[in-house]
């Protein structure tokens, strides 16, 4: 599967074209269901402490929900997160990589839930690897491991 190099918005407000985020070999894209809930704050956490892991590796993190704007820059904000978030609030991401999961109510709001996938995308946009229904923090060695091949 490629991606198209569209533009995205980010948890700063700022659109960008996809293949602006691509690190020297690639870029890491995991999606998680929501933000500030328990297993995603995990998540951007050990992608936070592993990301110059990534870097010297060649590759750069994004990581994707269905939140808006406002909500993904306070969760980078919060957690001090030095790579994008992508607010895809129209859930085209999303839809594209099938990972509408279910509907479900959280804080008197129905809400789309994602899947918890990541991602090995190479300096194409073309994915290379997929990890599905991933454990927020342990799956994150498994693709230390396998840009290490």
């Amino acid at each position: 599967m490629k991606l198209e190099n569209k533009k995205y918005l980010l948890d700063s407000n700022k659109e960008v074209q996809l293949n602006e985020l691509v690190g020297e070999k690639g870029l890491i894209m995991f999606f998680y269901p929501k933000a500030h809930t328990s297993g995603c704050i995990l998540e951007v956490q050990e992608y936070e402490k592993r990301n110059i892991e990534f870097k010297d590796l060649g590759f750069n993190i994004v990581g994707v929900s269905g939140d808006d704007v406002e909500n993904q820059n306070s969760f980078s904000c919060d957690y001090v997160l030095n790579y994008p978030l992508i607010a895809d609030v129209n859930r085209e991401l999303i839809a594209n990589f099938n990972l509408e999961a279910e509907t479900t109510t959280w804080e008197n709001q129905t809400i789309k839930i994602t899947k918890r996938n990541t991602y090995v995308l190479n300096k194409n946009l073309e994915v290379i690897k997929e990890f599905s229904d991933v454990d927020p923090v342990g799956h994150i060695n498994d693709v230390i491991n396998f840009l290490k091949k």
